[in-house]
């Protein structure tokens, strides 16, 4: 075939104008017109930034949650009033619900700068903000300006890491990425990790893997156990797990039973003893023991459990130990203090979350399994419209390039997601710009803050904490009105709502943000500590404004930054 004559004249591509002029900003949308789009998207990129750091400035800083904070004050804020002759939107049954809700789609274009005007007006005043200093609540840490950074570029990118085609060399950073994990909790060579939207995706996956595998394997079976064979086995984990647990054997068409909560020891921890005492019960009742699902670093108390001798019960009982460190697992991060995590190297699998204690943007949790193949086993499916690297082994034809990306890195065989974004990135650059000492030295000040905290609680006559001495960084601690006598003398639940009347109204102050939770049956105030701007000032002006609000200090009279 003769070769094409080269063109009389260059391709002339129509200009944005032309092809999307019905936008008030056409650079914006056909950005493939360098001369009309660098410019415009130049200029979104300043607006955007700028309206980023008044939020941080104005906002983020200012106050730990916005205003309103009750939800149905946010609410009418957001929607604003409805007319006063609307049909109420109905909800369950008959029952009218609020007429103030999601208005109609937009139709017509708006402007970028009328957008990031009403961010600025409608929604950056009403955030929980995790900049501000004082903010102690969910485990929701300051993201580090690097990791934002990696969020914008791996948007831009936009990779898809499921198929390795859709995101090559995301791939490859994602499997980087999994790989410093894997190495932190002490695996081997042979294990892999994989990223997930957070914990509750990652125990879910987790849990699958120990049912087609390990539970296969104990019941001697061909293929993965479902249906009635799932009837009569016995999970084991503390009653501090983390809800998503149990969600999963739900999930999993596990029966109602299947979780066997065993109680926690004096510093809410699970111990091998307790957890080889139900085994044993549930086998000589004629069921069949499977997993034991540990935690380090628990949600409520930041409770460590007894890693090593749940490894001990699991090896000896023939169980799969699973450990959700999705919190603690970040402590593995600072040479001090990876020793109140340890034992993480002989589970099975481990959960783990840098959008926790990595200091990441949302969202990025993740799954390691001491054994990579387990993962490819449980989830390996390869549909006829994925063509490229799903053969296994020896290539029949070498000489076929159709087939020269075999055995390809494809994470959907790995994982329970298909489409996946680039999560990866952002940990990459982060840890990166800090290297793991640094990412340690944030750990280990939050921990810091944590000690100083309790001790100061312990300190004091109006506050007691439980327990004295965190294993982490979360603490939990009462306000005692009038000390510890005159609160000796309150009932239960008198002083039970006590402490939400002092978290409510902190929070409605502004000037930080804590929250509850109940441990043995009372109401506690929780500090979860994953914030690298808080200092031990802000824990001196928490516990300020606690007593100030106890004695009657109104919330919009503490003095706000």
């Amino acid at each position: 075939m003769p070769d094409r004559p080269p063109p009389s004249q260059p391709d002339a591509r129509p200009s944005a104008a032309s092809r999307f002029g019905w936008h008030p900003e056409p650079g914006l949308i056909g950005i493939d017109d360098e001369a009309a789009s660098r410019p415009a998207l130049e200029g979104l990129g300043v607006a955007a930034w700028k309206t980023a750091l008044d939020y941080l400035y104005d906002e983020a800083l200012r106050r730990s949650t916005g205003t309103p904070t009750g939800y149905a004050e946010l609410r009418d804020a957001f929607y604003g009033s409805a007319p006063a002759d609307a049909t109420a939107r109905r909800g369950r049954g008959d029952d009218p619900v609020s007429s103030r809700g999601p208005g109609p789609a937009p139709v017509e274009p708006t402007a970028s700068a009328a957008i990031l005007d009403e961010f600025r007006r409608r929604l950056a005043p009403h955030q929980l903000n995790s900049w501000h200093p004082r903010t102690l609540s969910y485990f929701t840490p300051p993201p580090l300006a690097m990791s934002i950074v990696g969020e914008l570029l791996a948007q831009f990118a936009n990779q898809g890491v499921d198929v390795w085609h859709a995101g090559p060399i995301g791939a490859f950073v994602e499997e980087e990425v999994g790989r410093w994990l894997c190495d932190l909790v002490g695996y081997g060579p042979a294990s892999f990790g994989i990223l997930t939207s957070g914990g509750v995706m990652a125990n879910l996956m987790a849990m699958t893997v120990a049912r087609d595998v390990h539970l296969r394997r104990i019941l001697g079976l061909d293929g993965p156990p479902r249906g009635a064979q799932l009837e009569g086995i016995r999970a084991y984990a503390s009653d501090q797990t983390h809800f998503s647990i149990a969600r999963a054997l739900d999930e999993l068409g596990f029966p109602t039973g299947t979780l066997h909560l065993v109680p926690a020891d004096e510093r809410f921890r699970l111990r091998g003893e307790a957890v080889a005492r139900a085994v044993a019960e549930d086998r000589a009742a004629g069921l069949v023991p499977w997993v034991i699902s540990g935690v380090a670093g628990s949600t409520n108390t930041g409770s460590v459990d007894l890693t090593e001798e749940l490894s001990d019960v699991a090896r000896r009982e023939e169980l799969w130990l699973h450990v959700d460190a999705a919190y603690g697992g970040g402590a593995l991060l600072s040479e001090r203090d990876r020793s109140r995590v340890p034992g993480l190297d002989r589970a099975d699998s481990v959960t783990i979350d840098p959008h926790k204690w990595f200091f990441q943007a949302y969202d990025i949790g993740g799954l390691l399994v001491r054994r990579g193949d387990d993962l490819l086993d449980v989830y390996h499916h390869a549909p006829e419209y994925y063509r490229g690297g799903e053969t296994s082994g020896v290539v029949a034809d070498p000489a076929d390039e159709a087939h020269d990306d075999a055995d390809q890195l494809n994470f959907y065989q790995r994982s329970l997601e298909g489409t996946r974004r680039w999560r990866a990135l952002k940990l990459w650059m982060s840890w990166k710009h800090l290297g793991t000492r640094g990412l340690g030295r944030l750990v280990e000040a939050n921990d810091d803050l944590a000690a100083y905290l309790a001790s100061r609680c312990a300190e004091a006559d109006d506050f007691e904490v439980l327990p004295e001495v965190p294993e982490l960084s979360v603490v939990c601690f009462r306000h005692l009105p009038g000390g510890t006598a005159a609160a000796a003398r309150l009932a239960q639940d008198e002083l039970d709502r006590h402490q939400d009347r002092l978290q409510t109204a902190l929070v409605d102050s502004g000037d930080a943000w804590i929250g509850t939770t109940v441990l043995r049956g009372a109401t506690w105030l929780r500090a979860g500590i994953v914030n690298h701007l808080a200092t031990e000032a802000d824990i001196d002006r928490i516990l300020d404004d606690l007593r100030r609000l106890a004695a009657g200090t109104p919330p919009e009279d503490l003095v706000t930054r």
